[in-house]
């Protein structure tokens, strides 16, 4: 990300933070894809949104590495009609099923430490975290991946659905990670009733 362009994202950040207001995140080689919701950490590396899905409910966390970020937007016709929805089951007792929202106080005492704060977390709670399973930490600043099957929470290789070895990931290689999600709580809330 060159210097400019990483100012302008990083003060949109900043302002969208202060004013608790949604943004759109576009993260590079994702054509046309982008996350929804609200910053609500960061620093120099790394951002942490309280995500929402489509309907503007609350579902999970998503961490960020900032020089992955292609750009962020806000203000959008998109944000005007999730903000609509948000509302519509606010007023209708329907927002939040899971009370995700509740999490971001522990987030927010991560700002030190914001990355090794959040591997202990989920390791601490064995959470699965969404698109890349479970993460543990291990010496020199990497992170353990394995992808978990969404039945069984058992990790898996995708290909064969054979039981596969984890990947090992060096901070530097993270583009983004989701967490606590209403899947991780699910698939936690699952292992722990059939294992």
């Amino acid at each position: 990300m060159d210097g400019l362009k990483q100012v302008k994202i990083l003060s949109q950040i900043e302002k969208a933070k202060q004013q608790h207001t949604l943004v759109e995140v576009y993260v590079k080689k994702q054509a046309g894809e982008f996350e929804v919701g609200y910053p609500i950490l960061s620093d120099h590396r790394w951002l942490i949104l309280a995500t929402l899905d489509a309907h503007g409910q609350f579902a999970g966390f998503t961490l960020f590495a900032l020089k992955r970020l292609k750009r962020v937007r806000s203000m959008t016709p998109y944000l005007k009609i999730v903000t609509t929805y948000q509302a519509f089951l606010k007023e209708h007792d329907h927002y939040d099923p899971f009370n995700l929202s509740q999490k971001e106080k522990t987030v927010t005492q991560w700002s030190k430490q914001l990355l090794p704060n959040l591997f202990t977390a989920l390791t601490k709670e064995r959470a699965y975290i969404t698109l890349s399973g479970r993460f543990d930490i291990v010496p020199l600043d990497q992170v353990v991946a394995a992808t978990a099957h969404h039945f069984t929470c058992l990790p898996f290789d995708q290909l064969t659905y054979q039981h596969g070895k984890p990947i090992i990931l060096a901070y530097k290689d993270i583009s983004f990670l989701q967490f606590w999600g209403p899947d991780n709580l699910l698939f936690h809330h699952t292992n722990e009733k059939l294992n």
